[in-house]
């Protein structure tokens, strides 16, 4: 079990302080701290996860790989009274001050009254600074790395929650973002979803130069370097035959830069696995029950070699199977 990290707190009540007066109009700073991750920075993705025995398998995974956090993107229990369940299992496996965040997903019924009072305490225990409606249209930071919350296509209207991701992008300057969402849009994952999300917050994570994170397809699937996610247009300048390398970017109209990311399905959390439907020149990985698919995690390790731009993925199935492997670089600046 990790040690609760004492300086970690302390950061993040000098963080909220610092929040506390740009929101006061008594700084003109940028809200949150700029800059790199803690080096090393190991974090797990997961989605539809569901409170039973695979899970638990899951979670077991990530201890063993010695992940710092978890960014869960939605489907936690699946239904009202499973909240405990699931809590039981991440403490269980985990234990109770492991940093554990979390979108809310289609079966996460109940949110404001279960899955988020208890995990917005927890970020709040664990160091972190969150603000906002905590995983519906919210932001934290924790070790360096920023990361979006929402709800996309749960709560909210589309254009409210593209206006929320870019004003939060907007105003923080780190090296490392994550947009965190549950459902898709139909061509950006490879089982039988359909347009759920809406292309506005997908493109302004891009233009942002943000990493996108999403679940609800029981499988997992890894985008190419993409300058365009409603167009499905590959960066070319940030590409192998394998696709083992991919790139984010800001948009920077003075360098001629569009803006570039990639986008993942993790959602292979313990619920049953589905086949895949969909194809093409877009995808990098793509791991489904078509292709006798187990459960597992995206690991992606943030400031890895002494270098705070790079960062290393790999998908790691429950028999430590590791089925993806990429690295990330993250070109800051634009604007």
């Amino acid at each position: 079990m990790k040690r609760f990290n004492h300086r970690q707190v302390i950061q993040g009540i000098l963080l909220s302080f610092a929040f506390s007066l740009a929101s006061w109009g008594l700084t003109g700073g940028s809200v949150w701290a700029d800059g790199a991750t803690d080096p090393n920075l190991k974090v797990a993705f997961i989605g539809d996860s569901g409170a039973g025995r695979d899970f638990r398998k899951v979670l077991r995974l990530i201890k063993d790989q010695g992940a710092d956090m978890v960014l869960h993107q939605g489907d936690l229990g699946y239904e009202r009274s499973s909240t405990t369940n699931f809590m039981n299992a991440v403490n269980d496996v985990l234990g109770p001050s492991f940093p554990y965040f979390a979108s809310r997903g289609n079966h996460d019924l109940g949110w404001k009254k279960s899955y988020q009072p208890i995990l917005a305490q927890r970020a709040e225990a664990v160091g972190a600074v969150c603000r906002g409606d905590y995983g519906q249209n919210s932001a934290c930071k924790y070790r360096g790395l920023f990361f979006i919350l929402s709800a996309g296509g749960e709560k909210g209207s589309r254009k409210k929650n593209t206006r929320y991701i870019k004003g939060e992008l907007a105003g923080d300057n780190s090296i490392w973002r994550i947009c965190s969402w549950h459902r898709n849009q139909g061509s950006m994952q490879v089982g039988g979803k359909d347009d759920e999300v809406g292309w506005g917050p997908y493109e302004a994570c891009r233009k942002g130069g943000a990493i996108i994170a999403t679940a609800h397809e029981h499988s997992y699937s890894r985008t190419r370097t993409l300058t365009s996610t409603k167009k499905q247009t590959v960066d070319p300048g940030c590409d192998t035959p394998a696709g083992d390398n991919v790139c984010v970017t800001r948009k920077d109209r003075a360098a001629g830069r569009p803006g570039s990311t990639f986008v993942f399905v993790s959602g292979l959390g313990g619920r049953r696995t589905r086949h895949q439907v969909g194809s093409g020149p877009i995808w990098a990985s793509i791991y489904t029950s078509s292709q006798g698919a187990k459960h597992g995690a995206l690991f992606i390790t943030f400031n890895v070699g002494g270098d705070p731009n790079k960062a290393k993925g790999e998908f790691v199935n429950i028999d430590g199977e590791v089925i993806d492997s990429f690295t990330v670089t993250a070109t800051s600046g634009g604007a």
